[in-house]
């Protein structure tokens, strides 16, 4: 497994901190079809979708909901990328700004993560891969039939958490 460590200046648009934009492109460049369902305005990927309206996602879904239209429009991705809300607070935010009901069931981003990854995993194919980010480096997992190939931490400094960067390859027999 590679593993490396740089620092960057944070920015709530992951993939415009330069060192996680590069590591995002050296697996995007290729993958043939990718899936984002928290795009933001990342227009990158072949699929994207984002709760908010405001941005320039092509959906407006909640991120499990869309990945279960994809499954069920038959999509199958090499790339996937699991960039959701990294704290209660910002999926707190990220609700609030759409006119969700936010409450604790809401907030729970252990929940959240396990819905989404799961969805995720049922359109990724076999040796395809996976790019996880966040304040932790669980990733697909083991569980899954995922192995991690690569971790980036991208520190921020100060009082900043790192930005933790995963890759992961699904296995080809699961």
């Amino acid at each position: 497994m590679k593993m490396t460590r740089v620092f960057a200046m944070p920015n709530s648009e992951t993939f415009t901190v330069a060192p996680i934009g590069a590591f995002v492109q050296r697996y995007l460049a290729s993958a043939t079809v990718s899936v984002d369902p928290f795009a933001r305005n990342k227009t990158w990927f072949t699929h994207t979708n984002d709760l908010n309206p405001q941005t320039s996602a092509q959906h407006h879904m909640d991120a499990g909901a869309y990945l279960e239209k994809l499954k069920a429009d038959g999509v199958i991705a090499d790339l996937g990328i699991f960039d959701p809300p990294y704290s209660p607070r910002q999926i707190s935010e990220c609700y609030k700004a759409v006119g969700l009901k936010v409450g604790m069931e809401e907030t729970q981003n252990g929940r959240l993560y396990k819905r989404v990854r799961d969805a995720l995993d049922e359109i990724i194919a076999p040796g395809g891969i996976v790019l996880s980010f966040g304040w932790q480096s669980a990733g697909m997992g083991k569980g899954r039939g995922y192995e991690m190939i690569e971790v980036a931490l991208v520190n921020h400094g100060g009082g900043h958490n790192d930005t933790i960067c995963v890759a992961e390859r699904k296995g080809t027999l699961l």
